[in-house]
């Protein structure tokens, strides 16, 4: 029941801003701004989706290889395609995180799967972070940029803390002895002191390691950044990549939080007000929002397609 109520209550937000956007952006003119659209920037756009997906799959595979869990980067990638897919049914980071939970634990224990889902989507957040800091430091001197640029300085160094506390054995034994005295119920205690237990695994990670995932990181999400800019540029988008770089970050953040349905309203929202600031106007900031909406749902489609193979290969092998 709970669920469902924060679902609505998604919905409905997703729903309020996209009405309250398209009351003063007319359709047509965003509609017109996406037929403009340099097709060969498009498409250079969406073909950069393949490495960006499969350095996401390799950097996972350290952390899945480090918890004991036997799979290959296409396995990866199925099971990061697939939790796209339902996404658009289960929105939010809980629920996209639950589905990649479920999938890996077939690989090995739930509270492995559970701490590879928790640590990646950490890491996610915190390169994310450092490239918007990073792209934004060109634009640090104007003054309506300084607050952002210290809000990402203190989200930045907030989360190498935690970073530091989740890889040392006396972070992690201070969180274990947290979670025993907050009164919650014991089946919920021993799942959390179970995945506590396999985030210890982390620790094995050598520096050599980490460099690796890190870079991998860094390299993917990079990439990203440059598929940001063909689409912003085959709009038209007179901005440097240095600007789109710390938006894409911004943008990305905000998706995050989980307060809307598939990012839909946030997304746009933030663009329209982001690159306003910078004098593009609103219906091409939506139209470039819809470039970005549909390349998600190309990736989520593909998702789906696999899962629909995998059913019917194992409807196929039951009825054999």
């Amino acid at each position: 029941m709970k669920k469902n109520i924060l679902l609505s209550v998604k919905i409905i937000l997703s729903g309020l801003i996209l009405v309250y956007l398209f009351s003063i952006i007319p359709v047509s003119k965003i509609w017109a701004s996406i037929q403009s659209a340099e097709i060969f920037l498009v498409l250079i756009g969406l073909a950069l989706l393949a490495p960006i997906i499969y350095l996401s799959a390799f950097e996972t595979r350290y952390l899945t290889r480090i918890q004991g869990m036997s799979l290959t980067v296409f396995e990866i990638i199925k099971i990061n395609l697939a939790t796209n897919f339902y996404g658009l049914f289960l929105p939010g980071i809980l629920s996209g995180g639950a589905i990649k939970w479920y999938k890996l634990s077939k690989h090995g224990k739930k509270s492995s799967a559970a701490a590879v889902v928790v640590f990646n989507r950490f890491l996610e957040i915190l390169i994310i972070v450092f490239i918007g800091i990073l792209f934004s430091l060109p634009a640090f001197y104007s003054s309506g940029n300084r607050a952002l640029f210290v809000g990402l300085v203190l989200i930045f160094f907030s989360m190498i803390i935690i970073y530091f506390l989740l890889l040392n054995k006396s972070g992690l034994d201070f969180i274990e002895k947290f979670i025993l005295i907050i009164p919650l119920p014991d089946l919920i205690k021993e799942t959390l002191e179970k995945s506590v237990n396999a985030m210890r695994q982390f620790q094995n990670l050598n520096l050599k390691d980490h460099f690796e995932i890190i870079s991998l990181l860094l390299l993917y999400h990079g990439i990203g950044v440059i598929s940001f800019f063909c689409f912003a540029k085959s709009l038209n988008i007179d901005l440097s990549i240095w600007v789109l770089g710390w938006i894409r970050s911004a943008m990305s953040i905000a998706i995050m939080l989980p307060l809307s349905f598939v990012g839909l309203g946030i997304r746009e929202g933030t663009l329209v007000f982001l690159l306003g600031r910078y004098g593009v106007v609103p219906d091409v900031s939506m139209a470039l929002s819809f470039l970005i909406f549909f390349r998600n749902i190309l990736t989520s489609l593909l998702g789906g397609l696999f899962e629909f193979r995998e059913y019917f290969l194992k409807k196929t092998e039951a009825s054999e």
